[in-house]
């Protein structure tokens, strides 16, 4: 397994492994026409469209987790993007970290978590927040073993479903690195 950053001619895979891992976090937890509905298609432009955005220190960095060129995982960070919590002095999101299942509990997410939180504080960033469904339990669990404390909760009603949403947040980012066993 290796870890690398994204670049724009990843969309499509990319695009194609986030479906993927959607239709598996989620199944039970979001209706299955939200589900059904995803989109390969649109996935992989809206990949392309921030994989080819100039990077800044505000933009979004993307991490690939491989095997055998194939993507099994990946992370998003960069600036926060919800007013509150950046507000309360978590500029920083990690904005997704997802792994396919047949993959997960070997320190995929870790490594990503890891290489993420690194690359947030090179670029200035000093906390990090991200936001997880109320009822995946695994994710919770996952962020709760490095620390993140419950920050915020916030209600998305997506079609038609209800979704509720906690915020996990890590004020400092340096004891994240410092403290979590990334390997």
């Amino acid at each position: 397994m290796s870890i690398r950053l994204a670049v724009p001619d990843d969309a499509n895979a990319l695009g194609n492994m986030h479906v993927a891992s959607w239709r598996e976090t989620y199944a039970g937890i979001l209706p299955d026409r939200m589900l059904s509905a995803l989109s390969i298609d649109a996935r992989a432009r809206a990949w392309a469209k921030i994989l080819r955005e100039p990077a800044t220190e505000h933009s979004a960095a993307v991490y690939l987790a491989e095997q055998e060129s194939s993507i099994i995982g990946f992370g998003a960070c960069g600036a926060q993007r919800t007013e509150n919590l950046r507000d309360r002095g978590y500029n920083g999101e990690f904005g997704a970290i997802y792994v396919l299942r047949a993959f997960q509990g070997q320190g995929i997410g870790a490594c990503l978590l890891g290489n993420m939180s690194m690359d947030l504080l090179a670029r200035g960033f000093s906390a990090a927040a991200l936001w997880v469904l109320r009822d995946n339990l695994r994710a919770r669990r996952f962020y709760e073993r490095f620390g993140g404390k419950v920050i915020a909760e916030r209600e998305d009603v997506r079609d038609g479903a209800v979704l509720i949403e906690l915020a996990y947040g890590w004020l400092d980012l340096k004891e994240l690195d410092r403290n979590a066993d990334f390997d």
